[in-house]
């Protein structure tokens, strides 16, 4: 079983992230996409009917028909079932936003008390509906935490911004947030503790080895970022062999049949969901890393996997 208690420096704090990453990828990631896939099956076919409505006005109307009115003429017709499909789709983002960031914890807490992946999909989606009164919780403190967290954030990043050698700093500024949000998470959903409290034990956690832990996730941020730019630069690219980048110059635009338009959208849209499952995965490797940190820190702090140990010499005697 992989060690999750244990004291790190920022080189373990890498080397442990993608050991964990080889060690357990399938069993993560396929049951990340069992609990969010009825959620992203849902967004992806509002997503297809968006395109629809889209092809629909700026294909038929505004470029083949030359219709310059038709996106207000939709819009006034059309008015309610908008508001209520755009609501929705509001409603189903976040759904998916909490279910994606909750899983991390919710992943490595049954990882912990299994000692290793003997669960299932369905035990993941069990403690997320144990959790929910907590997930609720959690949003509603976050909302005026991450006001007073902003407000913060802004001053300080002004104040180290000034100057120029201050500015790469920054970035540990978002690696403090990060880090604070989710050791409050996994602080919350692992113990009987209340919300602030685990708000407070969770900012104390941002200042234990603050540089390797805050270093270890500014790099992490820096890696996912370069890989994500790679990923847009190919699908730029690719965009630009087909010729979908054509869509923004309407004045050449009539030039191509309905049916090339249609395909041309196709495209787009399929570009737009791998963009976003990208994001999604990184966005959970991300997590991976300031899971370990979270467990790595907590060691130091309370010494658990120390205390198990002698626990289980006592037992033995």
């Amino acid at each position: 079983m992989f060690q999750l208690y244990k004291s790190r420096d920022f080189g373990a704090y890498f080397q442990d992230t993608f050991t964990f990453l080889k060690l357990n990828a399938k069993h993560f990631f396929k049951n990340f996409f069992i609990v969010n896939g009825i959620f992203l099956l849902i967004l992806v076919t509002m997503w297809y009917y968006f395109y629809k409505v889209y092809e629909d006005i700026v294909i038929n109307g505004m470029l083949l028909n030359r219709d310059s009115s038709a996106i207000t003429t939709y819009f006034d017709e059309n008015l309610v079932s908008i508001v209520i499909y755009g609501s929705l789709g509001l409603f189903l983002l976040i759904i998916v936003s909490v279910f994606n960031y909750a899983y991390v914890p919710i992943y490595f807490k049954l990882y912990d008390k299994h000692r290793g992946q003997n669960f299932d999909s369905k035990e993941i989606f069990d403690e997320l509906k144990a959790n929910i009164a907590k997930l609720i919780i959690f949003i509603l403190a976050c909302i005026p935490v991450g006001i007073v967290t902003l407000i913060a954030a802004m001053i300080v990043g002004f104040v180290i911004s000034i100057t120029i050698i201050g500015i790469p700093f920054l970035l540990f500024l978002g690696a403090i947030i990060a880090l604070f949000f989710h050791a409050t998470l996994m602080e919350y959903i692992n113990t009987d503790k209340g919300v602030f409290e685990c708000f407070s034990y969770g900012f104390n956690m941002c200042f234990q080895k603050f540089f390797h832990a805050m270093g270890a996730i500014v790099v992490f941020f820096i890696i996912i970022f370069v890989f994500q730019m790679i990923v847009g630069i190919i699908q730029m690219v690719i965009t630009t062999i087909l010729g979908i980048t054509s869509l923004s110059d309407p004045n050449a635009a009539y030039q191509f049949t309905e049916e090339n338009w249609s395909f041309q959208f196709i495209l787009l849209l399929i570009f737009q969901l791998f963009s976003y499952l990208i994001n999604l995965t990184t966005s959970a490797i991300s997590q991976m890393n300031q899971a370990i940190i979270y467990y790595s820190l907590k060691e130091e702090k309370e010494n658990i996997h120390t205390q198990s140990t002698i626990d289980e010499i006592g037992q033995g005697e």
